[in-house]
């Protein structure tokens, strides 16, 4: 579901693999999220070669996956990756309000949430809205099935999240292997949009503003997210 919209790219005579999680879809869970266990298991996916997309967690994930197999990733493309923690090893960075309010996505969240199922609220709603100011995805599911908050929340607080070093040198060993890479927000978060263009000044890398009201870029603009995936 989550990269539904890209399904016109194969129109386009792209090859789509779309790899559930663990935990996710039709794959076993294995317990809670691991960015680096699942990046090994991206990595493996990967073939000869392949672009590699990933979004939020999964951006993050997809950077460890990277930095695994260089070799066999012909571009990457992270999307509001979870990988904020990166910036706190550049203490110049601190200095911006715009990346102060990066590392402070998940903080805010936590500080006024007294219950897992709180958390997942209040994070889920920092991630922007329907463009109508109605719910984002995220938010509208946790409306539609308030059971799902709480282990939702649970889920979040047990992922197994690398440390600042760790992603900063797989950051490293991408931009080493001259990757092109590329982050995307969407111009809706200044927090989202400071992050992304200082982990894209880390790297070397592009950062590019796709217009869209949350945090699901490719879902809520998928033709001008699709188009600018196809020409990258």
């Amino acid at each position: 579901v989550n990269f539904a919209g890209q399904a016109p790219l194969a129109e386009r005579g792209w090859t789509l693999r779309l790899p559930d999680r663990p935990g996710f879809g039709k794959t076993v869970s294995r317990g809670p999220d691991d960015q680096l266990a699942d990046a090994l298991w991206v990595s493996e996916e990967l073939g000869e070669g392949s672009h590699l997309i990933g979004h939020s967690f999964g951006g993050a994930i997809a950077l460890f996956a990277a930095a695994q197999r260089p070799q066999a990733v012909r571009s990457l493309i992270l999307i509001e990756p979870a990988l904020q923690p990166m910036l706190t090893t550049k203490p110049l960075l601190l200095l911006t309000s715009g990346v102060r309010a990066a590392l402070q996505i998940v903080g805010e969240a936590l500080m006024k949430s007294e219950t897992p199922g709180e958390f997942a609220r209040a994070f889920a709603a920092s991630l922007g809205t329907d463009g109508k100011q109605g719910p984002n995805p995220s938010v509208a599911t946790l409306l539609e099935h308030p059971e799902r908050a709480e282990p939702l929340g649970c889920a979040v607080l047990r992922a197994r999240i690398a440390s600042p070093d760790e992603m900063r040198r797989a950051a490293e060993t991408v931009a080493k292997a001259g990757i092109p890479v590329a982050f995307v927000s969407g111009g809706y978060s200044t927090g989202q949009d400071a992050g992304c263009a200082a982990m894209a000044s880390m790297m070397r890398a592009k950062h590019v503003v796709i217009s869209a009201p949350n945090h699901f870029i490719q879902q809520a603009s998928p033709g001008a997210f699709n188009e600018f995936a196809d020409t990258f």
